[in-house]
């Protein structure tokens, strides 16, 4: 019994809301198949994972093609710009540990993870704009963008571990998240004179944003035990948080600083869904019966729902819509858990 939870600890994450019967009480579902709280040895998991992911979120920097005054009249032909991510690395890291006994869990994780990306147009006409503002004409000829988003999360759950029969876990939990999203995004547009050829600055825009905020997380871990050594697991969560959204954004359209306007929108309580999921192949290595690592590989998906405000101008006037964008990222990750008993 002590090496079957060893295993089923293993491959699940180990995060976890104490609710099932006590150990060993059976609980028959509608197919008839018994679903048991297992007996269990106090044990202490500590997980590392290397995340290489990528956001999906696009930074709209720029728009070229024929759409300058100067330009012959006629159907424009206009390309927008956008700076994608690139892959970048993160790391989550999480300790649990699993009461004796009843087969129940406290897990703690924090997760760091940094996108960012740059990308740059050169041609003439050259249109320039900023997130929901509309365009305005220019002698650019280049433009650059670049996008940085940062994630700080962590998570407090409580969990109850139960098997179905001799091959599948499961792993249902719940309790707290927090998560800290900062958002950069800026433009930098240049013009460059034939005569003498210098590469002149005439204009710039920025915008930042940060939403800070916490609440109530639950989900499920499942694993299919192939063997005693290999399982497919996976997990689906999700969290509903409540906190506090603040951002700002600034254009300069001219060669001097006087030209600059700074606009600082109201901060305001948002609340983001969450959702994530992960699907991976684990194996096990037991060192002796109190002692065992697991080496899990596997895909990633997050989304935090119009975590991102991008409420900028877009008339001439005031502005009139407020605008919101996930912050979302997916990749394959690399979890490493040593477990000891």
């Amino acid at each position: 019994m002590r090496k079957t939870i060893t295993i089923a600890l293993g491959i699940i994450g180990l995060s976890a809301t104490a609710f099932a019967g006590e150990p060993g009480n059976n609980m028959v579902i509608p197919t008839g198949t018994l679903l048991i709280a297992p007996d269990s040895t106090g044990t202490w998991s500590f997980g590392l994972e290397a995340l290489y992911m990528m956001s999906n979120t696009n930074f709209q920097y720029a728009s070229t093609g024929n759409v300058s005054l100067l330009a012959p009249p006629g159907p424009a032909d206009v390309e927008n710009q956008s700076v994608t991510n690139d892959w970048n690395w993160g790391v989550e890291a999480d300790i649990s540990y699993l009461f004796p006994g009843s087969s129940r869990d406290i897990s703690a994780s924090y997760t760091y993870l940094n996108q960012n990306g740059d990308d740059s147009v050169s041609g003439a006409p050259l249109t320039v704009h900023g997130v929901n503002r509309p365009t305005f004409t220019t002698f650019a000829n280049e433009a650059t963008g670049d996008v940085d988003q940062t994630l700080n999360a962590a998570t407090l759950t409580f969990g109850q571990l139960m098997t179905i029969g001799n091959r599948i876990s499961l792993h249902p939990f719940g309790g707290l998240q927090f998560a800290d999203i900062d958002t950069s995004n800026k433009a930098v547009y240049y013009t460059e004179f034939p005569d003498p050829g210098d590469e002149f600055e005439i204009g710039n825009y920025k915008s930042t944003s940060d939403f800070e905020g916490i609440g109530p997380r639950a989900g499920i871990d499942t694993a299919i035990h192939l063997n005693q050594s290999f399982s497919i697991v996976g997990t689906f969560a999700g969290a509903l948080l409540v906190g506090n959204m603040s951002s700002n954004f600034d254009y300069n359209r001219g060669f001097t600083p006087s030209f600059e306007t700074d606009y600082n929108n109201d901060s305001y309580t948002a609340v983001v869904p969450e959702l994530d999921a992960k699907v991976g192949l684990d194996y096990l290595y037991a060192f002796n019966s109190a002692t065992s690592m697991n080496i899990q590989l596997g895909y990633e998906f997050v989304d935090y729902f119009n975590a991102e405000d991008n409420d900028a101008r877009d008339s001439w006037a005031v502005n009139s819509v407020n605008t919101a964008t996930d912050f979302s990222y997916n990749g394959p990750y690399l979890r490493l858990q040593l477990n000891v008993a």
